[in-house]
Order: C-alpha cells, then structure tokens, then sequence
C-alpha cells in the first residue's frame, strides 16, 4: 500500500486538509472559480468570466497609477 503524502505544519507531521465541494459549474467547465469559505465551509462560488481578474486593492491601485490614472484618498467630513 501506498504512504500518503504528509505535510508538515509547526513541526507536526500530518495529511494535507482536503476541502470536499460541489461547484455550480458543468462538468466540461474549464476556468476560473472563486471560493468564499468561512470556517472551513464554502459559502458560495462564482465563475470568473474571461475578462475579470482579481487582485488586492494596493495591487489594484498601483495598477491604476501605472496605467496613468489619478487616485486621491477623500475624507469623509
């Protein structure tokens, strides 16, 4: 028999965690899912069209700014 893949994690040896789900996709969807899981369970998932991406916001605003765009943080009075 087969030895299971272990991992380590702080120092403890153990399987890798495996996260069993149902995507709302057809069986012959090839792309780009995203999960949004809270406390190990998926709240929901959503197929990423084509022409999305996703980033952090810093990420999102460097973008910007190279791309020559202006971006001003305004204060709420």
């Amino acid at each position: 028999m087969a030895r299971q893949q272990m991992i380590m994690y702080k120092g403890i040896e153990m399987p890798p965690p495996v996260l069993n789900i149902d995507l709302h996709v057809s069986p012959e969807f090839t792309g780009r899912v995203v999960l949004y899981i809270e406390k190990g369970h998926v709240k929901c998932d959503r197929r990423l069209l084509d022409d999305e991406h996703i980033c952090a916001i810093d990420t999102f605003i460097e973008l910007a700014r190279e791309a020559g765009l202006r971006i001003e943080e305004t204060l709420n009075a």
